[in-house]
């Protein structure tokens, strides 16, 4: 499909060159990264490089002369920075964004700009629902967490759970995964011991982890230490929550599960403590599936060690998304051959529901969503010694909503 649709628009671009470009023929991508925070910058800017590099390549072999290029800012994960470094790069002529920003409130914060500034987002990280507005400037690669929380209300469920202590983060992200799951959880006959949120500036997280264990030794007596369990509904912070846990008495004694913001954290797996801990209480977590628990499609095995090689780090399922969302956004301005907003959100859904580069469709639904995937659930297992790893450990397939452990 990508090469038949290169060619397509060849002759096009090459009568009439885009107004928008008349010289350069250099397509600006935008980016926000998350530069003094964790991970997802170096993973994610190496994934839309890599995106950029692909697509140029393949524009070279078909004759175009359309080349896309990073423009590159960063917002340490702090809402007021998202808004100035989006406005920076307004400032520098960019009208696309692709990828990151890596959380629902970064987006959040940068929505009305988007808008009302006619600029264009595909974002790969984003899964507040609060954010599945129909008509607006915002697209997202992944389901809303209306999916997650169904996901993992059908795993506990499978794992024998029957009563949980939910624990989040404060904002848009945290609150909305944390909203939709609590009825899916208690609709299944589930019982929600506490529901507590913390702030996402907490760096300290020992007096939530005592107020948690007194809550657990008395759920352990009304339920039985195998049917309760934690589910932790946060980012990167999750490691410091689970140092914070090992000086606890009775946290290690149930399971935990996660998120799709704290599936395949690196900052977890790297410290032999908080990785130790997550075998311990078979800390569980699921991110939208590309493939399933079992069977990873080649393009995306590839591309996951491509980018494993480049980094050191192992790249989660939004890496590989936002490597999609740059390639997706460089098809699109193909497609409507010019920098007219309206032009590239005419074609962008007609775009993905077509692309499956990675062995996942990206077909949107009406607020501009994915609209349906599996998710796989990842433990961390030992590799050697004090060393760990994430692995799959089971798939959660939408279409019959029911949990398949690997083989």
């Amino acid at each position: 499909m990508i090469v038949v649709l290169a060619l397509l628009v060849f002759n096009r671009c090459k009568k009439d060159s885009t107004p928008a470009n008349p010289t350069s023929n250099e397509i600006l991508i935008g980016a926000l990264l998350p530069l003094s925070t964790y991970d997802e910058n170096l993973l994610g800017k190496t994934a839309m490089e890599f995106a950029v590099n692909d697509f140029n390549a393949l524009m070279a072999t078909a004759g175009n002369p359309i080349r896309l290029r990073l423009a590159l800012e960063g917002t340490d994960s702090d809402s007021a920075k998202t808004v100035e470094a989006v406005t920076s790069l307004y400032n520098r002529g960019v009208r696309l964004l692709a990828g990151l920003p890596s959380s629902s409130m970064e987006l959040g914060a940068i929505m009305t700009y988007i808008n009302d500034h006619e600029m264009l987002m595909l974002n790969a990280y984003s899964t507040a629902p609060s954010l599945a507005i129909v008509g607006d400037n915002i697209f997202r690669l992944v389901t809303d967490d209306t999916k997650q929380s169904k996901a993992i209300s059908k795993y506990l469920n499978f794992d024998g759970i029957e009563a949980v202590i939910v624990v989040w983060r404060n904002d848009n992200y945290g609150q909305g995964l944390s909203d939709a799951f609590i009825p899916d959880f208690e609709a299944s006959g589930g019982n929600i011991i506490n529901s507590v949120g913390y702030p996402v500036s907490t760096a300290d997280f020992s007096s939530l982890a005592g107020n948690l264990n007194n809550q657990i030794i008395l759920a352990k007596a009304q339920y039985g230490a195998d049917k309760v369990g934690v589910c932790l509904f946060g980012f990167d912070e999750s490691a410091l929550m689970f140092e914070a846990a090992l000086a606890q008495s009775d946290l290690a004694t149930v399971q935990w599960y996660g998120c799709d913001g704290n599936a395949v954290l690196n900052d977890i797996a790297t410290n032999p403590q908080t990785a130790g801990f997550a075998v311990q209480v078979n800390f569980t977590a699921p991110n939208v599936g590309i493939g399933t628990a079992d069977f990873t499609p080649k393009n995306a095995a590839e591309l996951s060690a491509r980018i494993q090689q480049a980094t050191g780090l192992q790249p989660n399922v939004n890496t590989l998304t936002a490597y999609d969302a740059v390639r997706i956004m460089g098809y699109c301005y193909l497609a409507a051959d010019n920098l007219q907003i309206s032009s590239m959100k005419n074609v962008l859904p007609q775009i993905c529901a077509s692309y499956n580069y990675l062995g996942i469709s990206r077909e949107l639904n009406d607020a501009g969503d994915l609209l349906n995937a599996n998710y796989i659930f990842w433990r961390i297992e030992p590799v050697t010694g004090s060393t760990y790893d994430w692995n799959t450990y089971a798939t959660y397939f939408a279409d019959g909503e029911y949990i398949e452990l690997k083989h």
